[in-house]
C-alpha cells in the first residue's frame, strides 16, 4: 500500500468514526448526555494519540495512568 493510499484510508475511517460518534451522540436521552459522551471519546482518542506518538516511556507512562484510573474505576 502506498504511503498517500494509507493516509486517505486512515482518513476516511477517522470520518465514519466521526460520524458514528455524532450519530450516538444525538441519540442520547439528554444533550447533557451527549456532549459528555463526545467529551469521553476525545479523551479517549486523545489518550491513544499520545500513545502512538510518544513511544517508549511516554506511551509507557499514558499506558500505566489508563490502566491505574480503569483498575481505580473497578474498585468502586
Amino acid at each position: 500500500m502506498k504511503n498517500s493510499s494509507l493516509h486517505m484510508f486512515l482518513n476516511i475511517l477517522a470520518l465514519a468514526l466521526l460520524i458514528l460518534v455524532l450519530v450516538t451522540a444525538f441519540k442520547m436521552d439528554s444533550p447533557m448526555q451527549g456532549v459528555l459522551f463526545l467529551l469521553a471519546i476525545a479523551v479517549v482518542c486523545g489518550l491513544l494519540y499520545l500513545f502512538i506518538s510518544f513511544p517508549g516511556f511516554s506511551g509507557l507512562a499514558v499506558a500505566v495512568m489508563l490502566a491505574a484510573f480503569i483498575f481505580r474505576q473497578n474498585k468502586r
